[in-house]
């Protein structure tokens, strides 16, 4: 095959990639949209949206350009497909981001004793103006979790949610994760339950000095990271007494004050796309990868 028919074939091969892409990519934007829109499933986890779906379509992306892989040979097969599982992955990943922040409600008021829970969990963002946290009622849970490794170079990491009540609104915490990843290979039992010590001594009770100084919050729902906060806030007693499930307002602190910009999502597609076809491309026109019979088709 020279190389003028090998152009035409890695040409016809990366076009017909980027056409499946721009359309997978646009499908999943306008579904994720009216998703986001109408509340459909509220129940399911966010993470579902924004990483195992871009996966799934990731290996869609893969089983419709698989007839493009006959002109391959076998061994560089499997490396292809991974590049473009990766790229298309790394695009819908990014597509879902910025269509879910696009759709974000944010509200802002100067105190959220102006709203009313119900109101506060239409929302996405709160800009608040200033907040009076209730410091002296603050409380945490510690969580751990093994990230097991084929490699014997596993890992656990230590989580602790933290809410603070506050003081003029009944019901409603600020909330902040604290997470710390070590390594388990070399370390001793011991050294872990003293790892997880110290962490835990450290981050205690950070959310204090935080919470004074928020402005910028993300409302957690129940597609989020719900559970842990909500078993820490309804285990603990404030000034209003105990809080119910259906009382329950959790608003996670973020900084710096804004939700994420599109730009940067933007960007990192433009660069998903440059990389992995400039990979595609390299590997394509190298010789002995495409099969010799496929010449001048």
């Amino acid at each position: 095959m020279n190389s003028k028919e090998r152009k035409n074939v890695v040409f016809t091969i990366l076009g017909k990639t980027l056409l499946y892409i721009v359309t997978v990519a646009l499908i999943f934007a306008l579904i994720l949209w009216a998703w986001e829109k109408h509340d459909w499933l509220p129940f399911v986890k966010s993470i579902i949206r924004g990483v195992v779906i871009p996966i799934f379509l990731g290996g869609l992306l893969v089983f419709l350009l698989r007839r493009e892989f006959s002109v391959l040979k076998d061994k560089w097969k499997p490396f292809v497909m991974f590049v473009l599982f990766l790229t298309g992955t790394m695009v819908f990943v990014n597509v879902g981001i910025i269509v879910q922040e696009a759709c974000a409600k944010v509200m802002t008021v100067g105190s959220i004793t102006t709203l009313s829970n119900e109101e506060i969990k239409t929302a996405d963002y709160l800009q608040i103006e200033s907040v009076e946290p209730d410091t002296s009622a603050s409380n945490y849970l510690f969580e751990d979790a093994l990230i097991p490794s084929r490699r014997g170079s596993s890992k656990v990491n230590f989580l602790l949610y933290q809410v603070c009540p506050l003081k003029d609104k009944k019901g409603v915490f600020l909330c902040t994760r604290t997470k710390e990843t070590q390594p388990l290979r070399m370390s001793s039992r011991k050294r872990i339950q003293q790892y997880q010590t110290d962490f835990i001594n450290r981050e205690k009770g950070s959310i204090k000095n935080v919470a004074l100084s928020a402005h910028f919050f993300k409302v957690v729902h129940q597609s989020d990271r719900y559970e842990p906060y909500q078993a820490v806030a309804t285990t603990s007693t404030t000034r209003h007494g105990a809080i119910s499930p259906e009382q329950l307002v959790l608003l996670e602190i973020r900084q710096p004050d804004t939700i994420k910009r599109w730009e940067d999502n933007a960007l990192y597609i433009l660069c998903s796309l440059l990389i992995g076809f400039s990979v595609l491309a390299i590997t394509l026109m190298g010789t002995g990868v495409l099969n010799e019979e496929f010449r001048g088709k």
